[in-house]
């Protein structure tokens, strides 16, 4: 029988740890590194002071490890830490918090059962690298009034939310999971400037997989966000770039932009949502392009009360409602787009004024394009096959105009209703491309 002295002797001779204390460094690294032998290195980019291998439960009192007023290098590896308090507002409590830090680099912990996992307040140029931030009573991750760090391949699941930046800009986020967690996967309120990409935030069931919030100039690409109340919502938030993401199978929208102008949508899918693809209210000035919204319960894309946006070579087909629906809305551009097999409308316009929907294909739904009090339109050179109406406005609509629009019902070939669509879609992708060269001139020219 082994006594309990020889296990732990032996534990911290194999570079074990299980502390009996919190760890607290305030500037005093080399004071550390030279009373316990768990901490190693001197602080400088080829020798960093690190902490490996530490075990830490904090009681449900303070943070596990607390880290302030850093500017060495350092790096906190293969650790474990669970059972942080709970503070409140900035003054959280974690399983590692990190406060007025640089340089550092949190790589492979474990930290589970605390407020929050990972806590960065006022820190800059750190790297949050494949740590498994889950089951944390707040968040898995959580930066405030940081800039400049690195996140990536980091797992926060099953937290209340799990990734969030508040008042934090120029961060990058990529290939990180926050999934299955009580609310948002990953969100950002008013946070300016920040990269995701690739990251992976499904089944986040009361929230979005990725929520924005009076946040302006992020670039949001190649995310995926399935099974969510929201895919990727934006609120208050203008100049954003959401592109390529896969935003399927969510409760209510795929993509929702609320109050939010000027942001560039393109390239998603949002296809199999319970409501809708793509939703837009109170928001103008946006361009929807390339975008694929099919199979969705409700309309594919819908904008309510939005002015002055561009709806470009999307592709909007198989919704249970129509394609394409403007509600209350003025001074659109509709081009370019295949709404094809809806079960009511391809395009449908009501209260609209001064919209212009042209070179849309709208083939194979009940209408093709049809307008209620609508006025002063214009509708022209679109593809309307195999409808059962082609087009139509009701009495209360005026001004009009209807020109050099094809319909017929008879029998026609695939390439008849796809070839529209392709050349659309080419056009799209030419103006995509214009645009996103235009986007980093002139982000780089503010610069």
């Amino acid at each position: 029988m082994v006594n309990e002295g020889y296990y732990k002797k032996n534990l911290k001779s194999s570079g074990y740890w299980n502390l009996e204390f919190k760890l607290h460094i305030d500037s005093n690294w080399s004071e550390t590194k030279s009373t316990y032998d768990w901490c190693s290195g001197s602080g400088v980019w080829s020798d960093p002071y690190v902490i490996e291998n530490v075990t830490i439960n904090s009681g449900n009192s303070g943070s596990c490890i607390l880290i302030e007023n850093s500017r060495v290098y350092f790096r906190i590896k293969n650790c474990t830490v669970y059972n942080s308090g709970n503070g409140v507002a900035l003054n959280y409590e974690g399983g590692i918090k990190m406060v007025n830090v640089t340089k550092g680099i949190i790589i492979n912990n474990t930290a589970i059962g605390n407020q929050i996992g990972i806590f960065s307040y006022n820190c800059q140029n750190n790297t949050i690298l494949k740590n498994n931030a889950n089951n944390n009573t707040l968040s898995g991750i959580s930066l405030a009034q940081s800039i400049s760090n690195f996140l990536s391949e980091n797992n926060a699941n099953h937290n209340k939310y799990g990734i969030d930046l508040y008042f934090s800009d120029n961060n990058t986020f990529s290939g990180n999971n926050a999934s299955n967690n009580t609310y948002s996967g990953i969100i950002l309120l008013k946070s300016n400037n920040n990269t995701l990409s690739g990251n992976t935030a499904n089944s986040n069931i009361d929230g979005s997989g990725i929520s924005l919030s009076s946040s302006n100039e992020n670039i949001v690409s190649l995310n995926t966000v399935e099974n969510c109340s929201y895919g990727i919502s934006l609120y208050l938030s203008n100049k954003n770039i959401i592109s390529e993401n896969t935003a399927n199978n969510d409760t209510y929208s795929g993509i929702t932009l609320g109050v939010s102008n000027n942001n560039l949508v393109c390239g998603n899918k949002a296809n199999n949502n319970k409501w809708r693809g793509i939703y837009l209210y109170s928001s103008d000035n946006n361009t929807l392009f390339g975008n694929i919204a099919n199979y969705n319960n409700n309309n594919g894309i819908y904008i309510y009360y939005g002015d002055n946006n561009t709806i470009s070579g999307n592709f909007a087909n198989y919704n249970n409602k129509s394609g394409i629906y403007l509600d209350y809305s003025e001074n659109n551009t509709i081009s370019g787009n295949v709404a094809n097999y809806n079960n009511k409308s391809g395009i449908f316009l009501y209260y609209g004024n001064n919209n212009s929907f042209s070179g849309n294909t709208a083939n194979n739904n009940y209408c093709g394009i049809n307008l209620t009090s609508s006025n002063y339109n214009y509708i022209t050179g679109n593809t309307l096959y195999n409808n059962n109406v082609c087009f139509s406005e009701d009495e209360s609509s005026i001004g009009n105009i209807f020109s050099d629009n094809k319909c017929r019902r008879d029998d026609i070939s695939d390439d008849d209703i796809i070839k529209p669509g392709v050349i659309g879609a080419i056009i799209s992708s030419i103006i995509l491309v214009g645009l996103l060269i235009l986007y980093w001139q002139l982000k780089r020219r503010d610069k």
